[in-house]
């Protein structure tokens, strides 16, 4: 027996959608609501950061990357990130003009750029990262529980560390 919960995401269509990819009532309700939160979550917090700070969302976890790496590879930058290295270098170039980062070539290989934070990038993160954590804090976690918000980072842990061993290329998709 299934039910439906009333606070899923527009209980009406959750049939519809569980027809379509095949879940059931509880599945569909558990996905599409991360789903929904994800996507939502992200726009208000990326809108936030444009706003206040002139940043994406993207371009605050690239200054967190530089600062707590230190001056990196352009390529395990985008790697990290998940952005092509093309986006990374317009990324890049963005901020370049603003003086939050420089790039350079690798010392030992001048054919790799690395990318470093500068004093500018670093008050301009620490600025952004109150906002971002203010966002977080108003728009998600002070929705949880302490318990929940335990659970929820288990969850999380344990997805993602089954995704990281998860080979996406088309050859392995279906094996």
């Amino acid at each position: 027996m299934t039910t439906s919960r009333p606070d899923d995401v527009d209980s009406r269509s959750a049939p519809i959608h569980r027809h379509w990819l095949g879940f059931d009532d509880i599945e569909a309700g558990a996905w599409l609501n991360f789903e929904s939160v994800a996507m939502q979550l992200h726009d208000v917090v990326n809108r936030g950061l444009v706003r206040t700070h002139r940043l994406t969302l993207t371009d605050v976890q690239m200054l967190a990357y530089l600062k707590h790496r230190g001056p990196s590879p352009m390529g395990a930058i985008a790697e990290t990130l998940m952005v092509t290295p093309g986006a990374l270098t317009q990324q890049a170039q963005r901020l370049e003009r603003r003086r939050l980062v420089q790039r350079r070539a690798a010392k030992d290989d001048g054919r790799r750029v690395m990318a470093m934070l500068t004093l500018t990038g670093a008050r301009s993160l620490a600025a952004a990262l109150e906002t971002y954590s203010r966002l977080v804090r108003t728009h998600f976690l002070n929705e949880l529980s302490r318990p929940q918000m335990i659970a929820l980072g288990d969850s999380c842990r344990r997805i993602n560390a089954r995704l990281s061993g998860f080979d996406s290329s088309p050859d392995a998709v279906g094996s």
